[in-house]
C-alpha cells in the first residue's frame, strides 16, 4: 500500500485513501429504460469496496457520456456524493469516461513503492529504479486515472458497442457486454495505439456479495479476454508506470485504465 503524502487532495487526507487504490466508476444501474434517473458514484478503494468521491470540476479533465460517437459533458454539483445523477435520454450503449488531472505522492517507505508494482504486474520496475540511481525514500510519483462505466438504455442495438474516447489510457470492450455472451473481448490501448504483454486485473462482484480478483494479459494485439459468465459486476484495471525526469519534481508516473460494466442473466 502507498503512504499518502500532502500533495493529495484533502479529501483523500481526510478519508486516508491511498493511491494505489483502484478508482472507478460505479453507476447504480446498469441497465435503464429512457427517462430513468442514472446516479454515477465515483468510487476509490480495493476489491470494490471503496469511499465515494465527489465532484470536483478542478479534479478532471473531462466526464462526459458518449453514445453513438456523440460525446456530452455530464453536469454535477460542486461536492455531491455521489457525484451526480443524470437522466437517461439517450438511448443505446451509454459510454461514461472520467479522465483525472495528475495527482502526486512522496513515498516514505520503498516497501510501499515494491508492493504496488509487484501488485500491478511491473516488478521490474524496481531493476530500473535502481539502475537509475532513484534514492529509496522521498521519491515523488505523480498519477492520473481513466475510468470508464457501459449503461445500457434501452434495448441492445446490433452492432453497437465500445468505441475509444481518446483517453491516454483506455480499456475497450470489442462487444457489448449486454448482449449475452459468455466472454468478453477488451483492448487496451495507450495513446490509441494496442499495448501489448500487460497486465489486467479482473474484479468481480457475484450476486452473492462475494468479490474476487483474477488476473489476465494483453496479447500481442492488445486485447485480454474476460470470463462474463457470472452474472454481477465487473471493473477491469490496468496500470502502466513510466519515467520522468527528476527535474520535473516526479520521477515515475502511474497511468491507469478501468472499466466498469454490468452482466445480468
Amino acid at each position: 500500500m502507498k503512504l499518502i503524502s500532502p500533495l493529495l487532495t484533502g479529501f483523500l487526507l481526510t478519508t486516508g485513501v491511498a493511491q494505489s487504490h483502484e478508482f472507478w466508476v460505479a453507476p447504480d444501474k446498469f441497465l435503464a429504460a429512457v427517462g430513468d434517473q442514472v446516479t454515477l458514484d465515483l468510487r476509490v478503494g480495493q476489491l470494490l469496496d471503496g469511499l465515494s468521491y465527489p465532484f470536483f470540476s478542478r479534479k478532471f479533465v473531462r466526464y462526459d457520456n458518449t453514445v453513438s460517437g456523440e460525446t456530452l459533458p455530464l453536469d454535477g454539483r460542486e461536492g455531491d456524493t455521489p457525484s451526480l445523477t443524470f437522466t437517461a435520454d439517450r438511448e443505446g450503449l451509454n459510454i461514461i469516461s472520467y479522465h483525472a488531472i495528475p495527482e502526486f505522492l512522496t513515498y516514505e517507505a520503498f516497501s510501499d513503492f515494491v508492493e504496488f508494482i509487484e501488485e500491478e504486474g511491473l516488478a521490474q520496475i524496481v531493476d530500473q529504479h535502481m539502475e537509475r540511481g532513484l534514492p529509496d525514500v522521498g521519491f515523488t510519483e505523480g498519477y492520473s486515472r481513466n475510468s470508464k462505466a457501459l449503461v445500457q438504455i434501452g434495448p441492445v442495438m446490433n452492432g453497437q458497442m465500445d468505441e475509444f474516447t481518446g483517453m491516454p489510457y483506455e480499456l475497450i470492450a470489442m462487444a457489448n457486454p449486454y448482449a449475452g455472451q459468455d466472454t468478453l473481448e477488451v483492448k487496451l490501448l495507450w495513446q490509441g495505439e494496442p499495448v501489448p504483454d500487460t497486465q489486467v486485473a479482473i474484479f468481480h462482484r457475484g450476486v452473492d456479495g462475494i468479490v474476487s480478483r483474477s488476473l489476465t494479459r494483453t496479447e500481442d494485439t492488445g486485447v485480454a479476454t474476460i470470463p462474463t459468465a457470472n452474472a454481477g459486476f465487473y471493473m477491469l484495471s490496468s496500470v502502466r508506470l513510466d519515467e520522468r525526469d527528476a527535474d520535473s519534481g516526479e520521477v515515475w508516473h502511474s497511468t491507469w485504465a478501468a472499466l466498469s460494466f454490468g452482466v445480468t442473466r
